[in-house]
C-alpha cells in the first residue's frame, strides 16, 4: 500500500499545532523524490523531521508551524537544491512554501543514525532571503534548479532584488537561460 506522506504529515502537523501530538514525535516524510536522488540524496533513507526541532525553528525564526502544511510535496518538488559544505553529507532545499515573501530553506543532513535506522534528518527550517539563495547560483552551488519557478520568483521580485548590490541578476538569468534544456 502506497502511503500518502503529504496528507499524513499535514494531519500530524495539525495535531502538533492543536497540542495533541507530543514534541518527541518524529515525522516521516518518505523517501526522496527522483529529483532529490539525482542531487545525491540517499535513495534508501527516509527523510525525518523531529517535531521538537520544528517547534524550536518556528519560534527561533518567527513563523507558525502551520506554515509547513504541504511540506512533503514541496520538498519532493523543490524550487532549488544547493550543496551545503560536502554535498554528500547535507544539502539545502529551497521550497515553494513561503513566509513573509521568503521561500523556506530546508537543511537536510544525510546518513543520520535514528534508533536502528539510518535516515536523512531535517536540521534547518527557516524563511531564507531570496537574494541570498539566488546568489548561490552565481557561486556554483546549485545541484538542481527549477528554471521556471526561479524565473517567476525573479520576475515577481525584480525591483527589490535590483537593490541588492552583491546580487548579479543578469548573470543568474544567463545561467538559467543557458541551462533551459537541463532536466
Amino acid at each position: 500500500m502506497d502511503v500518502n506522506y503529504d496528507n499524513h504529515f499535514n494531519k500530524e502537523l495539525k495535531q502538533l499545532a492543536d497540542g495533541i501530538l507530543d514534541y518527541r514525535h518524529v515525522f516521516n516524510l518518505g523517501k526522496p523524490s527522483e529529483i532529490m536522488s539525482k542531487t545525491g540524496f540517499p535513495v534508501t533513507d527516509y527523510i525525518e523531521l523531529a517535531s521538537g526541532q520544528l517547534v524550536r525553528k518556528a519560534k527561533q525564526h518567527g513563523f507558525d508551524i502551520k506554515d509547513m502544511n504541504g511540506l512533503v510535496n514541496s520538498i519532493k518538488n523543490p524550487v532549488a537544491v544547493f550543496s551545503y559544505g560536502d554535498a554528500e553529507k547535507a544539502q539545502n532545499v529551497i521550497i515553494d512554501l513561503m513566509h513573509e515573501d521568503k521561500n523556506f530553506l530546508i537543511g537536510i543532513h544525510f546518513n543520520q543514525k535514528h534508533g536502528n535506522s539510518i535516515v536523512s534528518s531535517i536540521r534547518g527550517i527557516f524563511p531564507k532571503d531570496t537574494a541570498e539563495w539566488l546568489n548561490w547560483i552565481n557561486q556554483g552551488k546549485g545541484l538542481y534548479l527549477d528554471i521556471k519557478k526561479i524565473q517567476d520568483i525573479i520576475s515577481k521580485r525584480r525591483t527589490n532584488l535590483a537593490d541588492v548590490t552583491y546580487l548579479d541578476l543578469d548573470s543568474i538569468i544567463t545561467i538559467l537561460e543557458e541551462n533551459k534544456s537541463v532536466n
